[in-house]
Order: structure tokens, then sequence, then C-alpha cells
């Protein structure tokens, strides 16, 4: 049914050349979904009409199809994500972009970017409609539909910039629950403003974040609670936002960074772990800072398997580990600056098996080893520096087996503590570059 609605608005009256597009992008997305089941009496002419509304030059018009779209979406469960297809068709649809071209007069050319930012409002208000309808204190929940935000723009552009973006200053998610169906940022560009998805839970589902670009403004997922959906950022790209994750939760679910790049800006992961799985596959850290300060790992996976650390600074300084397992198996540290400094070994394992440490500098100091597992066995030391100044080996196992020293420095000599020293292979003398406190041996 959604396909004939958007075709019907297609050949009515002719509508600005944002809505076409957006009309057009979503008659694709329909194809790709099961119809939604025909109307029954005058229902489909009712929407077809609003939808036609979204698509006048008056504000008024334009508003008062969001409103008879709202209301069916409100009464109707039946054809209710047909609405919400339809308002966020809106949300996603670019302005024209003024593209100069010869013949056109000054007059023309100076209203289209009043035009667009004119429309800013109207895409906020479609969008604040519908976080509305994601809090606990909506009248009518709209939790478990699809959203589409692909290829969505947020940002905080002028005039002069951006002329193509979906402009929005901010956009907030503050209290959402989603609790089923899809939601897609893929592909979306976050280039300035703010939004926000603080206090949001995660709890089913499928929220992507594919492909997207962090590249200005602030994300916030404060508070936000991951207790059972599918959240992907594979592949994003975080350079120049500042994406925030304070008292974060992941309890349960997937959450997945597989191939995500981190390049600039600044990504923090101030959060607690306790169940569930949070993915770092393949993952690109080669600018910028990464934080997990005073993160706490209590359960569940977190993995940075054959993730690349190049540049910039990742740091996991008076994190606790304490139970589950945090996994760097084949990582490459190659250039960053990674610190473990003042974090807390109590419980769990934490696993360098096979990692390459080839420039850069790893820093354990002032950390403690209490209990659990950290293993090292079989990675490659052959460059840059690794240090335990001041560390506290007191108990818990530390497993250096089956390491290869080739290159580099491996400082274990500053440690403060040696109650409960790694064990190495059986050597007569330590390899080049393995350095043990005075007086002790490789056990």
């Amino acid at each position: 049914m959604l396909g004939q609605i958007m075709m019907t608005a297609a050949n009515g009256p002719r509508t600005p050349a944002p809505v076409s597009r957006a009309l057009a992008h979503r008659r694709q997305v329909a194809a790709e979904r099961p119809s939604v089941p025909e109307a029954a009496g005058g229902r489909a002419q009712e929407i077809t009409a609003a939808v036609n509304l979204l698509g006048k030059e008056s504000a008024e018009l334009r508003h008062a199809g969001v409103r008879a779209l709202v209301r069916i979406a409100d009464e109707d469960a039946g054809h209710r994500q047909a609405c919400i297809d339809a308002l966020c068709a809106v949300v996603r649809a670019a302005p024209e972009p003024y593209r100069g071209q010869a013949g056109r007069d000054r007059a023309s050319a100076g209203a289209e970017p009043a035009t667009r930012r004119s429309d800013r409002p109207f895409r906020h208000e479609l969008l604040s409609i519908i976080t509305g309808h994601l809090r606990d204190d909506a009248s009518v929940s709209w939790r478990g539909c699809d959203l589409d935000f692909t290829g969505a723009v947020f940002d905080n552009s002028g005039p002069g910039e951006s002329p193509d973006a979906i402009s929005f200053t901010s956009a907030s998610f503050t209290g959402a629950r989603f609790t089923g169906g899809k939601v897609s940022f893929r592909d979306a560009k976050f280039t300035g403003g703010q939004v926000s998805f603080a206090g949001a839970e995660f709890a089913d589902g499928e929220v992507s974040f594919a492909g997207a670009e962090f590249a200005g403004g602030e994300v916030s997922f404060a508070g936000a609670k991951f207790t059972g959906a599918t959240v992907n950022f594979a592949r994003a790209r975080f350079a120049g936002a500042m994406v925030t994750l304070l008292r974060a939760q992941f309890a349960g679910g997937q959450v997945s960074f597989a191939g995500a790049e981190f390049a600039s800006g600044k990504v923090s992961f101030h959060a607690r772990f306790t169940g569930g799985e949070v993915a770092f596959l393949g993952s690109r850290f080669t600018g910028g800072t990464v934080g997990f300060l005073e993160a706490e790992f209590a359960g569940g996976t977190v993995g940075f398997l054959d993730a690349e650390f190049t540049g910039g600074q990742v740091s996991f300084v008076g994190a606790r580990f304490t139970g589950g397992e945090v996994s760097f198996v084949g990582a490459e540290f190659t250039g960053s600056v990674v610190s473990f400094a003042g974090a807390n070994f109590t419980g769990g394992e934490v696993s360098f098996v096979g990692a390459e440490f080839a420039a850069g500098k790893t820093r354990f100091g002032w950390a403690e080893f209490r209990g659990g597992a950290v293993r090292f066995s079989a990675a490659n030391f052959s460059g840059g520096t690794v240090g335990f100044d001041r560390t506290r080996f007191s108990g818990g196992e530390i497993d250096f087996t089956s390491a290869h020293f080739s290159g580099g420095i491996v400082d274990l000599a500053p440690a403060l503590t040696w109650a409960a020293p790694p064990s190495f292979d059986d050597w007569a003398e330590p390899p080049a570059g393995l350095m043990l406190p005075p007086g002790s041996r490789a056990v």
C-alpha cells in the first residue's frame, strides 16, 4: 500500500524536489519490505492526502499533513508503520542544493539558503514527534516500529556551510526505549550540533549506525542501557566529534564496532560492562582519544580482536577488570599510546594472545594484578615499549609463555610487588629487551 501511496503523491500536484527524492527513496525501501495490507474504506485516501500535504511549500499545510499522519498512526496500529515511514522520509530528505547555474538571477539564488534554513524547524519537529512516541510517558507508543534515518545529516551549519545537509542543531532521543523493530542511522553524518541518546534503553530489535560518520558536534549516550538489542557501529568513522558513553551500561545484546575507525576527536566509554558482547573486531585506532577511564569489566565479552592501534591515545586508566573476558587477541600495537595505568585486575580474563607489539607505548604503570588471568602467550614483542612501572603482581595468573621477544622493550624491572610474578618460558637468561626486577628470574 505504501508504494501506491507514494506513487499517488508523486503523480499528484508538483512537490518540491527534496520531498520528491524522499518519496522516490521511500518507494525503494517499500519495495524491499513486505507490502502493507490495503486500508479499508477511505483510510488509503486519507493517508495519501496527508502525504501530499508534506510536499507543499506552505508551512501550515505541511504541518497539517504531519498532524494527520500522527493521528492515523496513533489511532490505527495496522497502518502505523506506513505513516511513520512517510514521516521518516521527510526527516531524511536533503534540501535541493544551490549549484549556481548560469542564468539564475541573484534574488532566486539568495532565496535558496533561507528556504533551506526554514525547513530545519519543520524537520526538527518531525524528529521530536517520532522520538516522543518512544518514551515511557508517550500516550501511544511507537516502540517496535521501524525507523529509517538512513543517510541523514545532523549538523550545525549556517549560511555558506553544508548546503546539502539535513540540518538539526540538536536532536534528542533522550529517554527513548528501543524494544523492537529496526532503527537505521546507517551512513548518517553527525557533523555538528548536539544529538542525545542519554538515558535511552536498547532492549530489543536492531539499531544501526553502520557506516555513520561522527565528524563534529557532540553525540551523547550518557546513562544509556544496552540490555538486549543488536546495535551496529560497523565501519563507522569517528573523526572529530565528541562521543560520550558516561555511565552507560552494557548488560546484554550485541554492540559491534567491527571495522570502525577512530581517527580524531574524543570517544569516552566511562561505562560498566556486565553482560552481552561488545566487539571492536578489526577496528582501527589511528588518532584522537578513546577512553575507558575507570570503566568496569565485570561480565560479558569485550573484544578487540585483530584491532590496529597505530596512532592517538587509548586509555584504560583506572579500569577495573573483575569478571568476564576482554580480548586483544591478534591485535597490533604499532604506534598508539595505550595505557592501563592504575588498572585493577582481580577477576575474569584479559587476553593479548598472539598480539603484535611493534611500536608505540603500552603502559601498565601502577596497575595491580590480584586475580583472574592476563595472558600474553604467543604475543610478539618486536618494537616499542611495554612498561610496568610500579606495578603490583600480588595474585592471579600473568602468562608470557611462548611469547617472542625480537625487539623493543618489555620493562618489568620497576614493578613494586613481585609476590605472584608472571610466568615465562624456561630460559637460561631472559631474552634481549625483557627487563626483570633485580634478583628475580623468569619463572
